[in-house]
């Protein structure tokens, strides 16, 4: 897989670029301090992925609409994004991925290696709390108009959940399962399952600790060191 890593200081992105360079299936083929070499890297390179560090919306562009540009070229992740409102905009400008600046390596590689393959990640943060994650409580106009179903479901959802999962869990068919997360696009007037879940955390019904949590059950291999369950297509 062939990366691209954007924005942040020199020295960072020279770190980046050790911490993905260091693993057979991953190369970093370019380095862009500004919006306008990252256009030339993608016009002139084979780029699978680029890491975007939100530092680039301090160089003038409109960051989010940088986002949605190269996104139509390759694979955006965002690195450093701190508040529910940037995951949200960043999603919606076609982002499959958003990272918090505190995650570690192993974390970063598997982040890329989910959205290569084809998932969605977010990191919200692995940063320790004096007094540990505390709970919101779940605001219902946040998403109004939900059943308990359409709720149960979009909470294995943001928990990292794909269809197939969640329809052995409940005991449902996989296209009722889909036919529930179409209903509910339509109910809360998004397009796609990454804002549903963004609204899933802003409104309480799940409460980020200091990652996503995970979920009884899920599959995971042996020694998996990234701190959430990557949310995939289905």
């Amino acid at each position: 897989m062939n990366v691209v890593v954007a924005g942040g200081p020199t020295l960072v992105r020279a770190a980046l670029t050790h911490v993905i360079g260091s693993h057979t299936d991953l190369s970093v083929t370019g380095h862009a301090a500004d919006p306008e070499r990252l256009q030339e890297l993608l016009s002139s390179t084979d780029t699978d992925l680029v890491l975007l560090d939100r530092s680039l919306r301090d160089t003038g562009a409109e960051f989010d609409t940088l986002v949605h540009r190269t996104a139509t070229r390759a694979k955006a992740v965002v690195l450093g994004a701190r508040r529910t409102e940037e995951i949200e905009s960043h999603l919606a400008a076609g982002a499959t991925g958003v990272l918090t600046d505190d995650i570690t390596a192993g974390q970063l590689v598997e982040a890329l290696r989910t959205v290569a393959a084809g998932g969605l990640v977010m990191v919200l943060g692995t940063r320790p709390t004096p007094s540990g994650p505390r709970r919101r409580a779940y605001d219902d106009s946040a998403i109004p108009g939900l059943s308990p179903r359409e709720r149960e479901i979009l909470t294995f959802l943001a928990r990292g959940r794909d269809t197939a999962a969640i329809a052995v869990t409940l005991g449902l068919s996989p296209l009722t399962v889909k036919t529930h997360i179409a209903n509910m696009l339509g109910k809360t007037g998004t397009h796609q399952r990454g804002n549903l879940i963004t609204l899933a955390y802003e409104s309480g019904l799940v409460t980020p600790g200091r990652i996503v949590q995970d979920v009884p059950g899920a599959q995971r291999e042996p020694g998996h060191p990234l701190g959430q369950v990557p949310v995939r297509h289905s």
